[in-house]
């Protein structure tokens, strides 16, 4: 195959896109040009291009968020970032998500040229090994307001494992069972599964079964009929039937009593359910995805949980990595709340926003308790504190801004796994102890300075056998 080959150009300045193509047309490239980067998705999707050329600024989705869509459907195709805007940081920050290049404005046909033929033939290297490279058919959860972190991002191999079951599962009906700590993300997945799916079209109803008392979370799930109870003064349809032809996702199914757990089987078995109070059945469609952060199967060993309940929500497990287990993802996780918050907080300038390596080093050594969660409300008080569009090491918490050392005496011998071990645990502690200090053991507060729930604190506390007194 020679250096020409099909090119998308995505640029909202119908003048500039069209001065691109009559320059990639003389060089001989088949050309597609699309000024709506919403529908350029769409594009990549169904053309496969070679090499895709867009903007940087543009309504609707950036040319980030392209970036980051292309490479999740297809890694092989090379992508080249245009702007009047170039900056140091632009060019860290689309290298490291996966850019070819960037193309500075105005451009020459001899630029054109020149980054075109570094295109195909890095394209042709790579197609030998295509087959072996995630390709994911994820891009409808990518087209969203523009800057709106709500997609299931990462590039490590656990994450990726996650990715191509949730794309084969979405295509069934069988109920699922998602585990994984507070904060992985697992309403995130649910949703991605249910937007995949022949319901899409349908309601996604979450329900948060450790929110609410018993008495209350079966009239919202069952609905009532009016003087069921005192204060039912009214009909109301309960959230099975809201979710009629959808999906039901039950966050916590663990903290359902066993009276529920047995009304949530019938309806699974016989697909009907009782308003609370009623008399008759009423029929209902609904796929059920379930989570929990407890293993059910041990606790249906215990009798926590009903047996038969567990194997008919049990059909499909999904195990979401816990955020220190995602090597890799830190980095571009940061990257995508940053220029998300920073959307929020002030205008766009046109310089994508960017970390010191100091930052970006103290950030991916924590160990993120909290996981994803925790990282993203970090990040969101880092934008906040930043004057500018580059985060530094006085941007975030203190307890992440601690040096880590490493006594040599105390690890010789040692593989870099058990190592790293000891310095994410030495660490931690540190963190936690002067984060408790700071608050007076006040765990609500500390909770609320770290960006992590009450209980997190609480377990981090007991792991590390930490007490008021010293």
């Amino acid at each position: 195959m020679g250096h020409t080959g099909k090119i998308l150009i995505v640029d909202d300045e119908v003048e500039a896109l069209e001065n691109c193509r009559r320059m990639l047309s003389r060089l001989g490239h088949d050309c597609l040009t699309e000024n709506d980067s919403v529908r350029a998705l769409t594009v990549i999707q169904q053309e496969r291009p070679g090499l895709v050329l867009t903007d940087l600024r543009m309504p609707g989705l950036s040319g980030i968020d392209v970036l980051n869509a292309t490479k999740r459907l297809d890694p092989t195709i090379k992508v080249v970032l245009m702007t009047a805007f170039a900056t140091v940081e632009t060019a860290v920050c689309s290298m490291r998500q996966g850019a070819l290049d960037y193309l500075l404005k105005p451009y020459t046909s001899k630029d054109l040229e020149e980054i075109t033929r570094r295109a195909f033939e890095e394209r042709e290297r790579l197609e030998d090994i295509a087959p072996f490279l995630p390709r994911q058919d994820l891009l409808p959860t990518l087209v969203r307001a523009k800057h709106t972190p709500r997609q299931i991002v990462g590039k490590s191999a656990a994450i990726q494992t996650v990715l191509n079951l949730v794309s084969k599962v979405a295509r069934t009906d069988a109920n699922i069972l998602i585990y994984g700590e507070s904060g992985t993300g697992k309403e995130l997945v649910a949703r991605a599964i249910h937007h995949h799916s022949p319901r899409a079209s349908k309601p996604f109803v979450p329900v948060d079964c450790l929110s609410m008392p018993d008495a209350l979370l079966e009239s919202e799930l069952f609905g009532h009929e009016r003087g069921a109870f005192t204060g039912a003064h009214t009909v109301k349809s309960g959230l099975f039937e809201v979710a009629h032809g959808g999906t039901v996702f039950l966050d916590e199914v663990s903290g359902m009593s066993h009276t529920l757990q047995s009304r949530l089987l019938r309806v699974l078995q016989e697909r009907q359910f009782r308003r609370v109070g009623g008399t008759w059945y009423t029929k209902v469609d609904v796929r059920i995805i379930a989570a929990s952060n407890r293993d059910l199967g041990e606790a249906q060993k215990r009798g926590d949980f009903r047996e038969d309940l567990y194997y008919r929500l049990n059909v499909i497990p999904i195990v979401l990595p816990p955020l220190r287990e995602r090597e890799g993802d830190v980095e571009v996780l940061a990257c995508e709340f940053l220029q998300h918050f920073m959307h929020q907080l002030r205008m766009d300038t046109g310089i994508i926003p960017a970390f010191e390596p100091a930052a970006l080093a103290a950030l991916t050594s924590y160990t993120w308790p909290g996981n994803v969660r925790e990282l993203k409300n970090v990040i969101e008080r880092a934008a906040a504190l930043a004057d500018g569009s580059v985060i530094r090491t006085e941007h975030l918490p203190s307890g992440l801004r601690q040096p880590l050392s490493v006594n040599s005496s105390s690890v010789e011998g040692a593989s870099y796994k058990q190592v790293k071990q000891k310095v994410v645990r030495s660490f931690e502690r540190t963190f936690l102890s002067e984060l408790l200090q700071r608050h007076h053991w006040h765990m609500g507060q500390a909770a609320q300075e770290a960006g992590v729930d009450r209980k997190t604190i609480e377990r981090m506390v007991k792991r590390h056998g930490l007490r008021e007194d010293g």
